[in-house]
């Protein structure tokens, strides 16, 4: 059955393994199941990792109809909802407290008056302290930890034994009057959603209190977690005192376990669920396309479980968004393919989507990359090294790194996302190459655009951006230029000589003709943007394969003998001339600009037309703006007549 989207809660027992962990949780289960008592074990993971599923399972194999273990499970989170730390730690003591006098009260043999009398004797003893805590709470914070005023007297000291050993006799008793008992499991979730410090306190007290044989604690919870927590006690921690955190951890815990991220089945948790949500049509997600989805899941959400799910929420979003918007035509395997990349990107790499938001061909990055957000500048030694590396030899890629070092989590792991990137240059470029002959949306710039615009409907990032002009529906401005301009356009071109075809399926970032000249055809792309005071409209002409790339830079590469041979240098700078000359007689709104880029071993040539103004839908409206518009079109065609493939 299908859905639209796939919920982010811990798995059920029954359900399906699809992180392929299974075996890790059976060793665990039955570890449990003939370890000796008292034990604490810490299910380790960042958040999201699946601990909670993972306690799930274990509850229900070694609890089930109370057979071997009696299980209680606690959620730390919710005793802690509006509560200062004090009554945090109160609430979540009395709820294990009281669950297992639940336990115990199906034993009808069993008195428990003791037990209770002694557990609201602590508890009377313990909350005289309470009024002072919130006192300091209210003045200079809490003084020292919250969990003296459960200590701080010989009283109290004296009535936790009393608990400490009245509890212990209950369970045994328990246990020994039931065949085949083997004890209490505690499961203790969520410690890592309330405050650190509060978390290390809860982690002492469940030490001081139910440390008791026949009891097994299992707590959810991060080494990271109890770090934090303990540094309002030992400070950051340094590679000098990194033992006192390390002590403290192995006194409360007797078994770490951490979460086998690095050994989920990405695929099988990524693909079956893109199945569930019907993201692609029957046929389109073929082994290539998904061994592609798992290397850019791996690249950037990793195998965090709730990651994946958010990503998955956010691309069916999206889809059902773009099949309402542009009904005409369903959006392509391609499409819904570069979609699951960017939004692969927000997710995981929040600063880097916000520089696509600004620059989406980042196969183009320059130094206004650079100035705009002030990246600090390459040493040259590190410059030429990074030149040697597959990774960094392009400028782009080393603007990239530039970016990863804005932060550490970043500059970790600036290689993957350096393969990330190049991954999807390399699939558009292959897309671009399938597609010559067809009138979609296929530049790094145009491809990227549409799926950024896509992803911001998914964001939260709350940085304000500089106010822009009124937004505009692309789609529907360039669908309105076609029906004034196309027929004239093509027309008074062919008087020109310049064969233009239009054979576009449906319109989105792009209004797009192809230029034919004879054995090849190509791309000339019209598109509206929003900038910061007014709109631009581009036109821009593109040759891929002008000449073959043998060095990163364009100069050398016109004296290599083969770009000599189909005259590469000449042709480029006749262009040159042209675009002097046209840029004096064109309108003070207008300029021209011109880049070279490097695809699939060869530059491609791009040159654009740009017209800037404040009211596009009034210049649409316009008969001799659209007239003059139509032969400024024209001449721009003039200029890169000689821009093309030379066989």
């Amino acid at each position: 059955m299908s859905t639209s989207s796939i919920i982010d809660v811990p798995k059920k027992a029954a359900d399906k393994d699809q992180l392929g962990i299974d075996a890790y949780k059976n060793g665990l289960t039955g570890f449990i199941n003939t370890a000796q008592t008292p034990l604490t074990i810490a299910i380790q993971g960042e958040w999201g990792s699946g601990k909670t599923s993972l306690m799930n399972a274990i509850k229900h194999d070694l609890c089930k109809d109370q057979q071997g273990f009696y299980g209680i499970w606690i959620n730390t989170w919710e005793y802690s909802l509006l509560t200062d730390e004090y009554t945090t730690m109160t609430n979540i003591i009395q709820g294990i407290i009281s669950s297992v006098i639940v336990v115990l009260e199906k034993e009808k043999n069993q008195n428990l008056e003791a037990l209770k009398k002694k557990a609201v004797g602590f508890f009377k003893a313990a909350a005289k302290s309470a009024a002072k805590i919130g006192a300091n709470a209210a003045t200079a914070g809490i003084a020292g930890d919250a969990t003296d005023a459960f200590f701080e007297t010989s009283d109290k000291q004296s009535s936790l034994r009393e608990l400490h050993t009245e509890l212990q006799n209950q369970i045994n008793l328990s246990i020994g009057n039931k065949e085949n008992a083997k004890g209490f499991l505690f499961f203790i979730d969520d410690l890592d959603r309330i405050n650190p410090p509060v978390a290390v306190q809860i982690l002492e007290l469940l030490k001081n209190i139910f440390d008791l044989e026949n009891c097994i604690f299992i707590l959810a919870i991060d080494y990271e977690i109890v770090v934090k927590g303990l540094e309002p006690k030992f400070g950051k921690k340094t590679s000098e005192n990194e033992r006192e955190f390390r002590s403290f951890f192995e006194k409360i815990i007797q078994l770490p376990f951490t979460m086998p991220i690095g050994q989920y089945r990405v695929n099988d948790l990524v693909i079956d669920n893109l199945k569930q949500l019907e993201y692609f049509n029957e046929g389109e997600l073929t082994s290539d396309v998904s061994d592609l989805i798992v290397e850019i899941s791996n690249l950037t959400v990793g195998s965090n479980p709730r990651a994946i799910k958010r990503l998955l929420n956010s691309i069916s979003l999206v889809r059902s968004i773009m099949l309402a918007v542009e009904s005409e035509v369903k959006p392509t395997a391609f499409e819904q393919l570069i979609n699951i990349g960017v939004f692969s990107i927000q997710i995981a790499y929040p600063l880097i989507f916000r520089v696509l938001e600004h620059y989406p061909d980042f196969t183009a990055w320059n130094d206004e990359v650079i100035e705009t957000f002030k990246l600090k500048p390459l040493d040259p030694a590190l410059k030429e090294k990074l030149a040697q590396s597959e990774y960094f030899d392009d400028e782009w890629e080393q603007i990239l790194y530039q970016l990863c070092q804005r932060e550490s989590f970043l500059s970790n792991r600036a290689m993957q996302i350096s393969r990330l990137f190049n991954t999807l240059k390399n699939r558009i470029e292959s897309n671009a190459t399938n597609s010559s002959d067809e009138s979609q949306d296929v530049s790094v710039h145009d491809v990227m655009t549409n799926a950024i615009q896509i992803a911001s409907v998914t964001s939260y990032d709350t940085i304000t951006e500089e106010p822009k002009v009124k937004e505009i529906h692309k789609s529907g401005f360039l669908k309105g230029l076609r029906s004034r301009i196309k027929n004239k356009f093509i027309k008074q071109a062919k008087a020109e000589g310049i064969k233009i075809l239009y054979q576009q399926k449906a319109v989105r970032s792009n209004l797009t003709f192809l230029i034919d000249k004879g054995k090849h055809k190509y791309r000339f792309d019209i598109s509206i943007h929003t900038d910061a005071k007014e709109y631009r409209l581009q036109a821009r002409y593109e040759c891929w394969y002008y000449m073959k790339a043998k060095h990163s830079d364009f100069f050398k590469n016109l004296e290599e003998p083969e770009a000599k041979e189909i005259k590469a240098k000449e042709r480029y700078e006749a262009m040159l001339s042209k675009m002097e000359s046209l840029s004096k007689e064109l309108p003070e709104n207008y300029y021209l600009n011109k880049y070279e880029l490097t695809n699939d071993h060869h530059n491609t040539i791009v040159v654009t037309m740009n017209a800037k103004m404040t009211n596009a839908w009034g210049f649409l409206k316009d008969e001799q703006e659209m007239e003059s518009y139509v032969n400024r079109l024209i001449e721009f065609l003039k200029t890169v007549e000689n821009i093309e493939i030379i066989n």
